[in-house]
Formats: structure tokens, sequence, C-alpha cells
């Protein structure tokens, strides 16, 4: 499940993580080297300085003379005395000590730095950045993630990592959190779905009852599989339904429906082959009624979208039966493909719900991120397996962590 899109998603992530700490180790041994260079730099210049004070010191200083004595008239009339002059070692001395003071603060502040890659957080130019997301729209588009979906993920992300400070010692777990957060606020921009099961106990209690539900799309997508599914969870809930197999075009469909019945435990109402599905999903309505059964499950044919004798027969179940709710099922390899299939049908019918079949034998996964934004529609469950219990209730949290745990 969500294999492919994890793989490349966790590849882009280490990959340009651990170029960034390629790129961080050889600054940090450039500083060295260049603090070493200065370290050395300032021990030959205090050597030099050294032998040049040894060269021009002066001789030891001869004894002091008698001072002279001075007569009266002198005395009143004293003569200013010279002001020290400053010799050439002093003034050497004062202008080393100014280089050194210089060369400390140098010395600090390569340390500070070097100790700044290791201990301190860094931030992300827009080169680096724009490196990073060109590699993840790759990833996103080569598993089904639409193309919309992608850009305004993407763009989230960019504002994530402009404002975010990435722990140099740690940066590939900054990234990969980043990644959640974006993915979480995209999926999260869709609006929330009807829990199926919540919904029909709330129509049960205000006693409008039988809660019909109509499912519909194309062939082949596990539909049938679904319905029973949600009679499964019903069932487990306390609530009795009836399945309706309204689906007379395909071949074999109706003992589809039987069989899932069947296994399930619900009756199903059926007629031949060719029939009118709406009369079918009539018919399981007042049997519903009859026998205080509380939800009514639909099933409907399941040719092209494009099909407009398909369309027309939609409409007319949806005339005849209407439903409480309506929801599209919907197979996750179809790739984005599948967007265009809902579009088409929400274009002549309420949708209020998709879900998301074989999940668990996508190679991709990333039509779970897409559908939901594209569309509009909201997803409501995702098929991950055959039994009747493979069936989650969809939440953001739940496409996230299983694309990037959260370790």
């Amino acid at each position: 499940m969500f294999d492919g899109l994890k793989k490349k998603l966790s590849e882009a992530v280490k990959i340009f993580a651990k170029k960034e700490e390629k790129e961080i180790k050889e600054e940090t041994k450039e500083e060295r080297r260049e603090e070493r260079r200065e370290e050395a730099k300032e021990k030959a210049e205090r050597a030099e300085a050294k032998a040049e004070e040894e060269k021009t010191a002066l001789p030891p200083s001869q004894p002091p003379r008698p001072a002279p004595q001075t007569k009266p008239e002198e005395e009143a009339h004293p003569v200013p005395k010279p002001q020290p002059i400053e010799s050439k070692n002093e003034v050497k001395e004062e202008r080393r000590g100014g280089e050194k003071d210089n060369k400390e603060l140098l010395k600090l502040s390569l340390k500070t730095k070097i100790k700044g890659v290791f201990t301190s957080n860094i931030t992300l130019g827009d080169k680096e950045i724009d490196d990073f997301l060109d590699n993840l729209k790759l990833s996103l588009l080569q598993s089904d993630v639409s193309f919309e979906a992608a850009e305004a993920f993407l763009e989230d992300l960019r504002g994530n990592l402009k404002s975010t400070k990435l722990d140099s010692r740690n940066i590939q777990r900054n990234l990969v959190d980043a990644v959640r957060k974006s993915l979480f606020d995209i999926l999260a921009r869709s609006r929330a779905g009807i829990d199926v099961n919540l919904f029909v106990k709330e129509k049960i209690a205000v006693g409008n009852t039988p809660v019909k539900i109509l499912f519909l799309g194309p062939n082949g997508t596990g539909k049938t599989t679904t319905i029973a599914k949600i009679a499964h969870a019903l069932k487990k809930e306390g609530i009795s339904s009836v399945m309706s197999a309204s689906d007379t075009f395909r071949a074999a469909a109706i003992e589809q429906t039987e069989h899932h019945a069947t296994k399930v435990g619900v009756p199903v109402i059926k007629s031949k082959y060719g029939a009118d599905p709406a009369s079918i999903a009539f018919d399981a309505i007042a049997y519903a009624k009859a026998h205080g059964i509380q939800a009514v499950l639909i099933d409907s044919a399941g040719r092209q979208e494009t099909n407009k004798n398909l369309i027309k027969e939609m409409e007319k179940m949806v005339r005849v039966a209407q439903p409480d709710i309506t929801i599209f099922v919907g197979e996750s390899t179809t790739g984005n493909q599948l967007s265009e299939q809902v579009r088409e049908f929400a274009k002549f019918m309420r949708i209020d719900g998709i879900i998301l079949t074989k999940l668990d034998v996508d190679a991709k996964g990333g039509n779970a991120i897409s559908i939901a934004y594209t569309t509009g529609i909201p997803l409501l469950y995702l098929g991950t397996g055959e039994s009747y219990d493979a069936l989650v209730r969809y939440t953001p949290d739940f496409i996230v962590d299983s694309i990037l745990p959260n370790n």
C-alpha cells in the first residue's frame, strides 16, 4: 500500500539530505584548514616580532650621574622638562597588540562558525529548495499524483522549508517532518466526508428509514464487493440492510451480488438481465419498508462514463430511488483517469463521496492524494483487501502515516 510513492519520496529526501550533509562536511574541513593557516601565520608573526625585538634591544643602562648644583637664579626660572618620546619598540609592541586582538577575534569567529555547523540550525537557500522540489515533483507525478495536487503540495512545502531551520545534525529527519506537514496540509484542505455508519444511525434516530445509498462507477473497480463491505460494517453496528442487484448489464453481476449477500448475511432483491435497474431499486426500497429494514444498498451498471445510455440510466435511478447518499467507487490503480471519471459523473448527478478500492495492490499510491484535491469530492473509505473488514475510514493521518511513517 503506497509502496511506490513511499519509496520515491523517501529516496528523494535521503538523496538531498546526504548531499547537504556532504557539503556541510566539506565546508567544515575548509574552515578548519583556514583556522590552522591563521594559527600558523600568527605563530610566525610572533616569532618574527621576537627576533626583531632582540636585534634592536638597547645596551644596559649606566649608573646615574649626580645631579649638577643649580644656582639660585636658575631655580627661580625652571626650564620645563622634555616629554618622554616613545621608542620604536614601544610603537611596534602596541601595533602588535592590536594585530593580536584582531587575530584573536578572527580565530574566535572561525571557531564559532565551525561549532555552528554541528550544534546550530541551517536555512536552505532558494536554489537548494528548488533542486529538492524538482526531484520531489518528478517522484509525485510518476506515482499518479495529479499535476494540480503536486503543484499545490510543492508550493506549500516551499513555504515550510523557507521558514524552517534544519538541525545540521539531523537534516533528513527535519526534511521528512516538513514533507509530512505539507502533505497533511494538502489532504486536510478537502472537505470532510460522510461517515456512512454515523449518517445511517442519525437517519434512523429521526425515523427517516430506509436510508438509501446508491453506488456507481466503472466496471471492475470492486463496486459490488465494496457494497458488501458496507453491509458488513452496518451489520456490525446492528443496522439491517438489503442489497439491490441493479446491475443488469454486466454478465454474472447478479450472481456476484447474490454471492456477497449470502456471505454477509443480508437479503438481495434481483431480477433478470436486461431488466430496468431503476425498477429493481424501487422494489428493494419497497421490500425494506415492508420488512423494517433500515438501509438499502443499490448497485448499478458500470459502463464508461462517456456512455450516454449509462448516464441516462443513472439519472433515472436517481429520480426513482432518490438516494440519501450517492457514492462513487473507483479503483486506485486507474491513475489520473479516475479524476476524469468522477468529474464526468458529477456533471449529471450529485456525488457525496468516493471510495477508493484496491489500494493493497496499487504499486504507486498517488491517487489517494490527488483524487479529493482535484475533484473537490471527499474520500470516504479506502479498500485495502478482499476481506469484508478491509475497508478503512479515510483520514489525512492514515495517508500521511502510510507514506511517511512518523518514527
